[in-house]
């Protein structure tokens, strides 16, 4: 079963752009939840760029040709058909008005790591029958989402036990700077003033630009770019800020943090259009010269072309780590 709930967030409250801050929470309760008595296990899921909550289920339907299964389904396979543990997962929204929060604290969108990491988990362990542990408690999201999971889980090993990153963005040096110089090459000779619909690179200057360069003397968009226009000149204290965020560059103040967690998996496609598979690869093998325990998988999907199966896997991979029992 499926629930849309909704919860008002002061985190989210006076955000710049205008966004609200009253947002949806989509629930999967599995199939004995209604019969039982027994707390569960709960997997955070959170969705990508330019997508909401209720992205999630908006199956089943065709979708840029290939047909795409209701979330429910999905889980509910893998619970019934599969082997998983029965487990609660929840799929909180982190969209804003540039595409998406990226699931980190801004002065411009709201502080969605605030946002998920207290008001949404305790939410969900009020309302509904939660082991509410860290133990049984994992994140994991695809594309923005997998940064999203990286960001929350290897900053919050407190609230959650595993993290599992689907696709997530990384390498910024490699994947990210061709983004902003494609749309700097599209509107010249003209300045950058704010996405452009139908330029989808313009919404990734300008969105990730919004959580990770925020500026709030700088009406209306609230950004600094981190190249300069014309030139092409990368302006380093900016693009510093941007590499932050990086799992390739921000695992190495995070070690003690990562080492506390029950579990950790990289899961990417070696055909992945946006070359993300090379941010993976650099992050595991990071933490592997660290001594950082975690699993790294590789199939042979593009970015988004697996998503659902990878989703069954997970689950059947955090049945294996959380606590499962309360």
């Amino acid at each position: 079963m499926v629930e849309v709930t909704q919860i008002e967030s002061q985190h989210l409250a006076g955000n710049l752009v205008g966004d609200p801050s009253r947002r949806d929470i989509v629930v999967y309760l599995p199939p004995g939840y209604g019969a039982s008595r027994r707390r569960y296990p709960v997997a955070y899921l959170l969705h990508g760029f330019g997508r909401r909550a209720t992205s999630w289920i908006a199956g089943p339907l065709v979708e840029r040709g290939s047909f795409r299964p209701s979330i429910e389904d999905v889980i509910s396979e893998v619970i019934t058909k599969h082997g998983a543990a029965e487990m609660i997962v929840v799929m909180p929204d982190g969209w804003s008005r540039w595409g998406c929060s990226q699931w980190v604290d801004s002065p411009v969108n709201g502080n969605f790591e605030r946002y998920v990491t207290e008001d949404v988990v305790a939410y969900v362990d009020r309302r509904y029958r939660t082991i509410p542990e860290r133990d049984s408690r994992g994140v994991f999201g695809i594309s923005s989402g997998g940064l999203g999971a990286w960001h929350l889980g290897s900053r919050n090993p407190t609230v959650f036990g595993a993290m599992l990153l689907l696709s997530a963005d990384s390498y910024f040096d490699f994947t990210h700077k061709p983004w902003l110089y494609r749309f700097y090459n599209a509107v010249f000779p003209e300045a950058p003033n704010g996405p452009i619909n139908g330029n989808l690179d313009s919404w990734f200057a300008y969105g990730l630009a919004s959580c990770y360069t925020p500026n709030v003397t700088k009406p209306p968009f609230f950004v600094d770019l981190p190249i300069e226009f014309p030139s092409g000149q990368i302006i380093q204290g900016l693009w510093d800020r941007w590499l932050s965020y990086d799992p390739v560059v921000s695992w190495r103040s995070r070690t003690e943090q990562l080492r506390r967690l029950r579990g950790i998996r990289l899961d990417v496609g070696y055909r992945d259009e946006y070359d993300l598979h090379y941010g993976h690869r650099i992050l595991s093998g990071a933490m592997a010269a660290a001594d950082i325990a975690h699993e790294a998988v590789e199939h042979d999907g593009t970015h988004g072309s697996r998503l659902f199966e990878r989703i069954q896997l997970s689950l059947e991979w955090f049945s294996r780590v959380l606590r499962i029992d309360g």
